[in-house]
């Protein structure tokens, strides 16, 4: 439509809001194919007219309209190299993802996980019919996102760029995702994260070097989550930008900073703090140990993390002692006793400070990933913080004998720290505590959530005994049905493994 055309429309618009009565219906010049159709109008009912005239106007504007072009086609999605999953094992997963309400929580929980791991493990790509099935449950299902990402591959990149439901795809990081300056420049938080942690692993200056390209303008709660990223790779070549990020106006920046400082023991923050440390606990040979917190918490201490008021209501010498211990290389420690970690938390240390100074220690062993203090300080306390450090299998072996020594009722998050298929001295000890709870008739509901658990992590050989323990108490009690439901489940997981051969 021409500029004189949309003029006359406007008009014809304005003149039927106020009414022909207060504004005369517009001419038309004579001299055009439009101006020749409208002299054949020829209504003198002024409103008539109006009508009429609309009517050519739209049919002209109509019939003068070019085609449009519509939109162009996306790109192709890159190719995926991997092998697809055997037709029995997707077959599987048709019925997984198709179960109804409660078959599909049950599911969920207990069966999609391991074909999930199982598919990524044999290197296989996802099914392309049932990956945006896969990306939608992912998307309800935080737990089941990174083995969805994997499995999805540049096929689920490639989709979640089309649907605004799938953006979560994006916040995961991929190995082959690459380290593209326009994805860092433009690109959402998520694609900006993962490109950041994909470039990490391979190069860690380089990502560091990224990141400082826009540092400034990024808001505080991003700056703490790149920040983050760090910790791959860490060394002491990102101790003059983890410095500099000390006097950031973002707490959580600041306090992400000297975690990651505290775990280079040959950092300046180390050093300062180790200056603390020695400052405030001494070992004399005859006295024993003496124990002087800090008197005030300085502005030195202050842009090194520790906050002047505990968050936990913890008296303030206290807590600046804690956080000073939790903040010092470990290493210190073993040179200010002169022994070893397990030596030393033999150690009698004064009453009134002995525990701030354990936890510390405790924290300072996850920070630092420290096995050796770990493993000593197990059963101490914290022992979910502390077991994370250790190996799989020697963590799988402390729960195992916490699970026999105290039973299950406070081993929930115990056993949900231990990857699944749990080792055997593992699983057999909770089939032993599950036995002896249903022979003493204790309340089942309290087990409810172990049992689920089990299902998803016992070895599947052990159905048969479980099948026998199902009839030994009655399939009509709480605890036939609970043994019988497990039986069933490590079943399905047997056969479900076999679907995959090999």
């Amino acid at each position: 439509m021409t500029a004189d055309t949309e003029v006359l429309w406007r008009d014809l618009v304005s003149t039927a809001l106020v009414g022909t009565a207060k504004r005369g219906v517009p001419e038309i010049e004579p001299g055009s194919a439009l101006g020749a159709a409208a002299a054949a109008v020829g209504h003198t009912d002024p409103a008539e007219r109006l009508l009429d005239l609309a009517a050519l106007l739209v049919v002209h504007r109509r019939a003068g309209r070019l085609p449009g072009t519509g939109a162009g086609l996306p790109p192709r999605s890159a190719a995926d190299p991997r092998p697809g999953v055997p037709d029995r094992a997707r077959a599987r997963l048709r019925v997984l993802l198709g179960s109804g309400t409660g078959e599909r929580r049950t599911a969920i929980a207990e069966l999609l996980p391991e074909w999930l791991a199982e598919a990524r493990a044999r290197g296989c790509r996802a099914p392309e019919p049932e990956l945006p099935a896969l990306l939608d449950l992912a998307r309800a299902h935080t737990e089941l996102r990174e083995d969805v990402a994997a499995l999805a591959g540049p096929r689920g990149r490639w989709l979640a760029q089309l649907n605004p439901d799938w953006t979560w795809l994006t916040r995961i990081s991929a190995a082959d995702l690459a380290p593209d300056g326009e994805i860092w420049e433009h690109g959402l938080f998520g694609e900006r994260l993962a490109c950041v942690t994909a470039l990490r692993k391979r190069d860690a200056d380089a990502a560091r070097e990224l990141l400082a390209t826009t540092w400034r303008g990024e808001p505080a709660e991003d700056r703490a989550q790149f920040l983050a990223v760090l910790r791959v790779g860490l060394s002491t070549a990102d101790e003059p930008f983890l410095e500099a990020a000390l006097d950031d106006r973002g707490k959580a920046v600041r306090a992400g900073a000297a975690a990651l400082l505290s775990a280079l023991p040959e950092s300046a923050f180390a050093r300062r703090m180790a200056d603390r440390a020695r400052a405030c606990v001494r070992v004399h040979p005859a006295m024993g140990v003496s124990v002087v917190p800090p008197e005030t918490c300085d502005e030195a201490m202050r842009r090194d993390g520790i906050a002047e008021k505990s968050p936990t209501g913890r008296e303030e010498r206290a807590w600046w002692l804690g956080e000073i211990v939790a903040a010092t290389p470990l290493a210190v420690w073993t040179e200010i006793f002169g022994e070893t970690p397990a030596e030393i938390l033999r150690r009698p240390l004064p009453r009134r400070t002995a525990g701030d100074i354990r936890d510390g220690w405790a924290r300072a062993a996850v920070t630092q990933g420290d096995v050796a203090w770990a493993r000593a300080q197990v059963g101490r306390g914290a022992p979910t913080r502390l077991l994370s450090v250790l190996p799989v299998t020697e963590r799988a072996v402390h729960v195992a004998d916490h699970v026999r020594e105290h039973g299950l009722s406070e081993a929930f998050q115990l056993l949900a720290g231990c990857p699944a298929v749990w080792p055997e001295p593992l699983g057999r000890s909770v089939a032993d505590a599950l036995s002896q709870a249903a022979r003493e008739s204790a309340y089942p509901w309290s087990f409810s959530g172990v049992t689920g658990l089990a299902a998803r992590s016992l070895d599947p050989g052990m159905a048969e005994e479980f099948a026998e323990l199902a009839a030994k108490a009655g399939e009509d009690g709480y605890w036939g049905r609970a043994f019988g439901e497990l039986a069933g489940t490590l079943r399905e997981r047997a056969v479900m493994r076999g679907e995959f051969g090999g």
